[in-house]
């Protein structure tokens, strides 16, 4: 039971240490914009209707350069996460059948 209480914790340390990294990067201060105005920038109508709602609702929005775009998707990747989890499986899994 202790070695599996060991590789639970392993496991969990290898999920959740990468969270932690931070990306810092200046960005443009929030503002409110139309849906003209961010139609204008690219969205579809749809897009910058959603975007108005939710200003109303309290959220910032903000008008991002392509590089700033890519800095926020940068880190761990949703297929890297999957990667980790499997592999957190595969050692709990391994340290039960071995005990």
């Amino acid at each position: 039971m202790t070695r599996f209480a060991v590789a639970l914790a392993m496991s969990a340390a290898l999920i959740t240490a990468p969270a932690f990294a931070e990306t810092q990067f200046r960005s443009a201060t929030p503002q409110t914009f139309t849906a003209q105005e961010l139609r204008a920038y690219g969205l579809d109508q749809a897009a910058s209707d959603r975007a108005v709602a939710l200003q109303e609702q309290g959220y910032e929005v903000r008008v991002l350069s392509g590089e700033e775009a890519a800095q926020y998707q940068a880190g761990i990747t949703d297929n890297q996460w999957l990667l980790l989890g499997i592999l957190a499986g595969v050692i709990v899994i391994a340290v039960v059948v071995a005990d």
